[in-house]
């Protein structure tokens, strides 16, 4: 029975130990626009542990779960900026044509008359494809990006074309790879969402800058804790040898 609580034991260090590390990570990203805080929680492990009277003990892992709520968004005056008020993604592509998920709206023209983020990845439409700005001719100095997603030229009144504002029903399914976007290994089928978008505004972080420090202090003292009761374990082991000894 002491090699089961003992196991438990290390198992909980090392899950206070990620958890440490994600509240580390969330408290970096307070001020990246778009970014989702990330939380360390329990869940069912494969497998048990067996005691010495035979019985199966549940046996436990540890895996981190994204929080996708919104975070504030403020105003920017940016006509390029866009916020997105509800549970919906952009849908960007890289270079080679690896397509991801993102909420980060910071978006600029590229040399190239494209939509495109501040890192160079291309806005796709509601039919997969980039979203070029200035076929056969040049830039408008500005746009008009409404609710829905739908471009609009505001000297011509033409329409460039809609944003894939997509939603997903298995968000957590995602997997972050850096850089505020996301990749979905499960191929899930997106909806265009109706509305949800907001021109001139970015979202922020969903961080509670506050609310990760509490849970920093309190995981300190949750490892100081379950240090305390291993070291318990470890002296009744040694206890019960000597006892046995005599």
């Amino acid at each position: 029975m002491t090699d089961y609580a003992e196991n438990s034991l290390v198992r909980g260090l090392s899950f206070l130990a990620e958890k440490q590390a994600t509240i580390a990570n969330n408290l970096a990203n307070v001020n990246t626009t778009g970014f989702k805080r990330s939380t360390a929680v329990a869940a069912d492990a494969r497998g048990a542990f067996h005691s010495m009277l035979n019985e199966r003990l549940a046996a436990v892992d540890f895996v981190e779960r994204r929080d996708l709520g919104v975070g504030t968004i403020r105003d920017t005056g940016n006509r390029l900026d866009v916020a997105l008020e509800g549970r919906q993604w952009l849908q960007v592509q890289d270079q080679d044509g690896g397509q991801f998920y993102t909420r980060n709206g910071q978006l600029r023209i590229s040399a190239a008359g494209k939509l495109v983020t501040g890192d160079d990845l291309e806005l796709l439409d509601t039919t997969g494809r980039p979203i070029v700005v200035n076929a056969g001719g040049n830039a408008p100095s500005d746009l008009v990006i409404s609710p829905n997603g739908t471009i609009t030229n505001p000297e011509t009144n033409a329409q460039i074309g809609r944003l894939a504002l997509v939603e997903l029903p298995n968000p957590q399914d995602l997997k972050p790879v850096g850089r505020g976007l996301f990749r979905d290994p499960t191929n899930q089928q997106p909806t265009q969402a109706a509305q949800g978008l907001r021109q001139g505004a970015l979202e922020g972080s969903n961080v509670d800058s506050l609310q990760e420090l509490v849970a920093m202090i309190t995981v300190e003292r949750s490892f100081a804790a379950t240090q305390r009761a291993l070291k318990g374990v470890n002296q009744l082991q040694e206890n019960m040898i000597t006892q046995m000894l005599r």
